[in-house]
């Protein structure tokens, strides 16, 4: 097979040499083309970027502030915490100390509060049998009184008559004496003192 020649004629040429400069004119027309979108999507971005360099210094300009605070606000925390777990470790040890002083201290009030309670009921049991003793004794003392004074009213009743009706025999025998009177009226007079004495007798 044999390869096949093509000649180039005069009349073919303006015709390559034309679609060389469509061809041209396109390649042109697209770089231009990708030139223009490039240029406004740099002039886009730009102002994208300007966009965002002035939200971003906004933003700066408020949480600047906020950060700055929130430092101090961090701070101050972490101290208050350093603070409280020192509080905390020193007052560790006095509060255990405490709660075991108050156990203790508890546990010897309820012992006290149980002695002191067996102790009133042995006292109230005292001072019941002892209130009995005396109340026995009184009694007794005053039953004793009381007979006593009923002897001694018995026993010295008898006798103060006696003494008595002896006085008024004295005093009569004296008033005889006395007053010299006839025998007869002196015999009256005697033996009325006799009777007298007899009764008291």
């Amino acid at each position: 097979m044999q390869p096949q020649t093509i000649e180039v004629t005069g009349e073919t040429m303006p015709n390559i040499d034309t679609i060389l400069i469509v061809m041209v004119a396109i390649t042109g027309l697209s770089v231009l083309l990708q030139i223009i979108f490039l240029a406004v999507l740099a002039v886009t971005a730009n102002k994208a970027l300007k966009a965002g360099k002035e939200y971003a210094e906004e933003f700066r300009a408020l949480a600047t502030p906020v950060a700055q605070s929130s430092k101090e606000v961090l701070q101050q925390s972490r101290d208050l915490l350093h603070t409280t777990k020192d509080l905390i470790a020193r007052l560790e040890p006095r509060l255990d100390a405490a709660a075991t002083d108050l156990a203790d201290m508890t546990r010897m009030a309820r012992e006290e509060t149980s002695r002191i309670m067996v102790s009133a009921d042995e006292i109230q049991n005292r001072v019941r049998r002892q209130a009995a003793r005396v109340d026995s004794m009184t009694t007794s003392v005053l039953n004793s009184a009381d007979s006593a004074g009923h002897f001694l009213e018995n026993v010295l009743a008898i006798p103060a008559r006696q003494v008595s009706g002896v006085l008024a025999a004295a005093r009569a025998v004296v008033n005889t004496l006395r007053s010299p009177s006839p025998a007869g009226r002196g015999g009256g007079q005697a033996k009325r003192a006799n009777d007298e004495t007899g009764q008291f007798v």
